[in-house]
């Protein structure tokens, strides 16, 4: 890897891709990498027997602390290596959708899709970057469009599946198949090669690594701690207050993302020394954690590879295993995420059986100030307005929840929610409590809608019977695991988990270390930021 270095520490801007160059290092690097990743191997069997650290002399602690941090991250990185030619295109031309998610617009994927494009990789190179406006890529004008999901039409009155709304689906794969289904149909392409979604937060979290980039159509110097300051300033109206002036910015208001994009691309291609490769490589991968960054390949040999990582944003639970995930849809048309917390709280009582009785509560406070205004869904973009993205985020909240659990669940009872049919566009209320929903077939899903005021916080609770989801041991204890998943686009959430065990069974171990232990329940207080797993056996 020695050329590499010094293609890192080449201080002047080049006209060829050092990308590319710095992409044909690692391929060659091939063989000698995998050799690396059979010694990490042995290494990290090493430091398993070693076993816990704390009674260790301190230096010894300092150091394999050390190496508990960077190995997982070496093991990680050298695998995801292997597949990189492939992904760049060193055998062929790859294309990918590129889709850019607004958070403050949370959608099941992580936001609303406000941009896409085509990356065109070759031969390690960036062939084109291109960006356009989500309301842009279809074409219903000349072809039909299938009937949307039945709660779009019924909650926003959508007549059309267009692909601005393609991400409906928590599941990434599953989301990112119709993504570029929808958008090769709109566009007149051939299939895609993959799909891969950012959001504002995995931007912070490149810039951190890669430095400022320089704006030059739009005369400015964007880092990680302005970025998102300038993503809202540029989306807002600041022309002269006339129809035209209007009309131009609502056609345009989100072509700065193809120009920040264009602006990073030459930097990631020609300014490789002022970027950090070791904080790049930690950002990307807690990005991909955290669902900031998602990555979908058809290439089942690359997909696989993302699978193994646990990189794929797969929705998916092991068999007799929890699982527990809450997905929200802003349905309002608004920005309101931005002033909206969200926290989650989960109660199972376990049985002899292996089964169990589960309580799911998501909790929403807004942070906005209470006005004396009714909620309207729908955000107005009318000339006489002044459009800010501050006005558009100071608005009700109009989550459309899902909470997806393991298949075979059954609902027993839930909050009964009622919003007024005037507030809304289709002029159709909503009054009623969970419903099962057809939506990914290996789950069981719950559905709800609510509103949630300025000011106020509004809670939604499922209570359900689970199928079997602990598992027996020869020796007669029992094992409960819970898979918790974030939504992507999310900030860190509370979360509250009660397991009370069954009549008179003890616990004998549990990961992470309960917070709480009260007559036979068991209490963990986490903070989701990226997949979680509770395990406990007892006995």
């Amino acid at each position: 890897m020695k050329p590499a270095l010094a293609l890192l520490g080449q201080s002047e801007p080049s006209s060829e891709s050092n990308l590319a160059a710095l992409l044909a290092v690692v391929t060659d690097a091939g063989p000698d990498l995998a050799q690396v990743g059979t010694s990490l191997e042995r290494a990290a069997a090493a430091r398993a027997a070693i076993g816990e650290i704390s009674g260790l002399p301190w230096r010894l602690q300092t150091v394999l602390g050390q190496l508990d941090a960077a190995l997982p991250l070496a093991q990680d990185g050298l695998k995801f290596a292997g597949v990189i030619p492939q992904m760049a295109g060193l055998s062929g031309p790859r294309r990918y959708l590129v889709v850019a998610q607004n958070q403050d617009e949370l959608r099941p994927t992580g936001g609303f899709l406000s941009g896409a494009g085509i990356l065109i990789m070759d031969q390690g190179r960036i062939v084109d970057l291109s960006f356009q406006d989500a309301y842009a890529v279809d074409n219903f004008l000349e072809k039909p469009y299938a009937f949307p999901p039945q709660p779009l039409y019924d909650l926003m009155g959508l007549e059309m599946f267009l692909f601005r709304d393609a991400n409906y689906w928590a599941d990434f794969p599953y989301s990112a198949e119709v993504m570029m289904d929808l958008y090769s149909y709109g566009q007149d392409l051939p299939p895609l090669d993959g799909a891969i979604a950012v959001d504002q937060r995995f931007i912070q979290m490149l810039l951190q690594a890669t430095g400022p980039v320089n704006l030059l159509d739009a005369g400015s110097v964007i880092g990680s701690d302005t970025v998102l300051g300038f993503f809202q300033e540029a989306w807002a109206f600041q022309g002269d207050p006339d129809a035209t002036a209007w009309r131009d910015w609502f056609d345009n208001r989100k072509s700065f993302i193809g120009i920040f994009a264009n602006a990073l691309r030459a930097k990631i291609e020609n300014q490789l020394s002022e970027i950090d490769p070791l904080l790049l490589g930690q950002n990307m991968i807690e990005a991909i954690e955290s669902k900031h960054l998602q990555i979908y390949m058809r290439d089942p040999a690359v997909q696989s590879v993302l699978k193994e990582l646990g990189w794929d944003s797969r929705i998916i639970g092991e068999p007799g295993q929890d699982l527990l995930m809450a997905v929200d849809s802003n349905l309002g048309y608004s920005k309101a995420n931005l002033l909206v917390d969200r926290s989650l709280s989960y109660a199972i009582s376990l049985d002899e059986q292996g089964s169990g009785i589960a309580t799911a509560t998501v909790s929403y406070q807004h942070r906005g100030e209470r006005s004396g205004e009714p909620c309207l869904q729908g955000v107005s973009y009318a000339l006489e307005n002044v459009t800010t993205y501050s006005s558009v985020s100071d608005k009700c909240y109009w989550p459309y929840l899902r909470l997806y659990t393991p298949r075979g669940s059954r609902l027993l009872d839930a909050s009964r929610h009622q919003v007024a049919a005037e507030t809304m566009v289709t002029g159709l209320g909503w009054d009623r409590g969970a419903e099962p929903v057809i939506d990914l077939p290996w789950l069981t899903v719950f559905d709800n809608y609510l509103e949630v005021p300025k000011g106020e916080t509004i809670s939604a609770t499922m209570r359900y019977q689970l199928p079997t989801i602990s598992t027996a041991a020869a020796d007669g204890s029992r094992s409960y695991q819970l898979k918790i998943f974030k939504q992507a686009g999310t900030r860190p959430e509370p979360v509250k988990v009660s397991i009370t065990l069954p009549s008179g069974m003890a616990l004998i171990s549990a990961s992470p270390e309960p917070t709480g232990r009260v007559a036979g329940t068991v209490e963990f207080d986490v903070v989701l930021e990226m997949d979680t797993v509770i395990t406990i056996s007892y006995r």
